[in-house]
């Protein structure tokens, strides 16, 4: 049963994170920045995170926050940084290491990943499972493989596309995502 757990998690959390906000903010960012390992790293980080919550507190957080006010947050950081990425200056191609930036692309993974339906998933797992966990330990190797593909997907984009269309598709791209979770089409 332990094994059942662990890869039935790695399983569903690999296939509802295929193509999904997450990953795709984790192209963008390895795109934009062109450090996969670090935009890797900040994703895993906020992934950590959010599967910790969706394990051990996960019940909590829905009856005390409204998953709304989570999504409308989320909806904001995608605007407000695709907004950023629009107007930012490329001049400065080492703003990946700066704190600041590191730190928004966590947030950014984070409440894009809060109230998703993979967290919701994880919970669900965890909620009923003898080895809460394992269901965390699955969650964490699906989400690994999945932006692994997303932050080189992104690196490989970027290095054949001119960094002016890379900025604009991104920017845009954080926008849209914005826009359609604050509408509840996401």
């Amino acid at each position: 049963m332990p094994v059942q757990t662990l890869l039935s998690t790695f399983g569903l959390v690999f296939l509802t994170e295929i193509g999904d906000k997450t990953m795709l903010a984790t192209l963008c960012l390895s795109a934009q920045y062109r450090r996969p390992y670090v935009v890797l790293f900040a994703a895993m980080l906020a992934l950590l995170f959010a599967s910790a919550v969706a394990v051990a507190v996960g019940v909590i957080l829905a009856t005390t926050l409204p998953i709304n006010l989570i999504l409308y947050m989320s909806g904001a950081l995608f605007i407000g940084m695709g907004i950023h990425t629009l107007v930012k200056d490329n001049s400065d191609v080492e703003d990946w290491k700066q704190p600041a930036t590191f730190l928004s692309m966590v947030s950014l993974v984070l409440l894009s990943e809060l109230g998703d339906k993979s967290q919701i998933a994880i919970l669900a797992l965890a909620a009923q499972s003898l080895f809460p966990l394992l269901v965390f330990a699955g969650a964490i190797a699906g989400f690994f493989v999945v932006n692994l593909v997303g932050a080189f997907a992104g690196d490989q984009a970027a290095s054949r596309i001119p960094v002016d269309i890379v900025k604009r598709v991104t920017g845009l791209v954080f926008m849209t995502f914005g826009v359609l979770i604050i509408l509840d089409f996401i």
